[in-house]
């Protein structure tokens, strides 16, 4: 009997591999799926850079791994990523308003409009759309982790909760709710391609022409999302 290799989803939370993990188990029944979560968004974590992002992709992967498996157990690493308006301009970052909603659990978040982004931490914010715009060119350009690894990264914008529930800007409490009702409703690979392949979300083009639009204008605000190629563009072609 054929061995399945291993499929590994970095993640930024656990409501995504709540979200997806039934799911894409079903579709890519072939292989073993697993997920690994950063508890947060490496691409704007201080301390990463462009020069040590491969790096630290890698030690998320050896991390799992443990003792238990070789790189040789990996089919490959799919890494999704919330976009998070990384690309606008700085003068698209504004003070947020006393109406704007607070999360009362974080009420520091920032808050995601169609074309700005609202926060207390102006400058805060700018840096940190600054540092994750370079990883994130940094990661685009990358295929290969753990040395023979094949590797490819997807965006979710603004972020996922975005994207799947049509919300990009849920309270902390509510992104289990959520998760759990998506998870629930999202009971074939039929409804997932559906939702994907969305006409309002998908944008045309390969796997590096969708990153070239979403880094325009304010498109790393709007909601889009790549994912859909990896399940229909050859891995070889980019």
């Amino acid at each position: 009997m054929k061995v399945k290799k291993i499929i590994l989803f970095i993640v930024e939370g656990i409501t995504d591999e709540t979200c997806l993990g039934y799911i894409l188990s079903r579709i890519l029944n072939n292989n073993e799926i697993r997920f690994e979560s950063t508890c947060g968004d490496i691409t704007s974590q201080m301390g990463i850079n462009p020069n040590n992002v491969a790096a630290k992709v890698g030690e998320i992967v050896k991390d799992f791994s443990g003792k238990v498996f070789k790189a040789s157990d990996f089919a490959e690493i799919v890494h999704l990523v919330d976009m998070d308006g990384a690309y606008i301009l700085d003068d698209q970052v504004v003070e947020k308003t006393p109406e704007i909603p607070r999360d009362p659990d974080k009420p520091q978040k920032p808050y995601y409009g169609n074309d700005q982004i609202f926060t207390d931490n102006i400058d805060g914010i700018r840096q940190r759309n600054l540092r994750k715009s370079e990883v994130l060119d940094r990661l685009v350009s990358l295929n290969k982790v753990w040395r023979t690894i094949p590797y490819s990264v997807y965006f979710f914008s603004c972020n996922l909760d975005h994207v799947l529930h049509r919300e990009g800007n849920l309270f902390e409490k509510d992104k289990y709710i959520y998760a759990a009702r998506f998870e629930k409703d999202c009971d074939s690979p039929e409804k997932f391609f559906r939702i994907i392949n969305a006409q309002e979300i998908i944008i045309p083009g390969n796997y590096n022409e969708t990153w070239v639009f979403i880094k325009t204008e304010a498109n790393s605000l709007r909601r889009y999302t790549n994912f859909r190629l990896f399940f229909t563009e050859p891995k070889n072609q980019r």
